[in-house]
């Protein structure tokens, strides 16, 4: 699919100076564990061009080196990373993606399928410029839209964004036919809907969105499938769990990996662990004497 980006080989790697300099992301050998998928979360790395800016007191490149770091140290090789949108900083830049895919590529170097959301601090034309090509599918007119299955689960990763540096997201009805049509005929297994901007219920008249514009007509689609058992999103830069009032469906807010809006709320990555009757997922906070640090959040698999 159009934002897959899959495993490439070392060589290629290091012929980016700055891949170079990274040394110390070498991937490591997995071990032979036993199996137990596990998938890596990420959401908000903000990646700027210049890979030592500084924003609300974090360096966003840094942050996302220290995570790429830590899910190279896991014992065992994630299934696949998922990077959830505001994917670079502000405004999607086509050097802002130069340096993000340096950052991420010691993953593709260890074999591991990076997935990308585009969020409202992306830009559409540049991120596919950088990482696919012409001849990639296109499922969606003008938007970039993945499925991924499992033997355990299926994930469906939308594309929210509408215009760049703009704060609302939107999916269009386009896409939403998309999403009825492939829920309807994905294997029926525990199946996890991921975008970048967070649900919003109808705004007052007279006050901006911030949020998904269409969350409500989503929310109709999603009903409709009793396998959907969450929807997962970034873009408030919140660690947090809830469920839709209505549906019943699971609502998970990743942390953000760049900075926090709030400095008592946590910033860092998720894994989540298929394991028994439940998706567990589980929060590794960059500060290990966070409170939240480890704090773990089941889905069950079944409604």
């Amino acid at each position: 699919m159009p934002i897959s980006l899959p495993p490439i080989s070392r060589r290629h790697w290091l012929k980016n100076s700055l891949a170079a300099s990274l040394a110390s992301l070498t991937p490591r050998a997995w071990t032979a564990e036993a199996v137990q998928e596990s998938w890596v979360l990420f959401s908000d790395t903000h990646v700027a061009a210049d890979a030592a800016l500084v924003a609300r007191k974090a360096c966003m490149a840094e942050n996302l080196q220290r995570c790429v770091n830590q899910v190279l140290k896991l014992g065992q090789k994630p299934f696949g990373v998922m990077v959830n949108g505001d994917c670079v900083y502000l405004q999607g830049l086509k050097e802002d993606y130069e340096t993000f895919g340096t950052l991420i590529n010691p993953l593709r170097e260890a074999g591991v399928q990076v997935h990308c959301t585009l969020g409202n601090h992306d830009d559409r034309k540049n991120f596919m410029a950088a990482f696919t090509s012409v001849e990639d599918p296109r499922p969606v007119e003008g938007k970039h839209v993945s499925v991924l299955s499992s033997a355990s689960v299926n994930w469906v990763l939308l594309d929210s964004l509408d215009q760049v540096n703009k704060t609302p997201g939107i999916l269009g009805a386009s896409q939403l036919g998309w999403l009825d049509r492939t829920l309807k005929n994905l294997p029926n297994r525990p199946t996890f809907i991921v975008a970048h901007h967070n649900p919003q219920v109808p705004v007052p008249e007279g006050e901006k969105h911030t949020g998904l514009v269409d969350s409500d007509g989503m929310f109709e689609v999603l009903a409709k499938h009793k396998k959907v058992r969450a929807f997962i999103y970034g873009h408030t830069h919140t660690w947090a769990h809830t469920q839709h009032e209505a549906t019943g469906i699971h609502l998970l807010n990743l942390p953000p990996v760049a900075y926090v809006f709030n400095e008592a709320r946590p910033n860092g990555w998720v894994m989540a662990r298929v394991s028994g009757d439940a998706v567990e997922f589980e929060l590794h906070a960059l500060n290990p004497n966070h409170e939240q640090h480890r704090q773990k959040i089941r889905v069950p698999l079944a409604a």
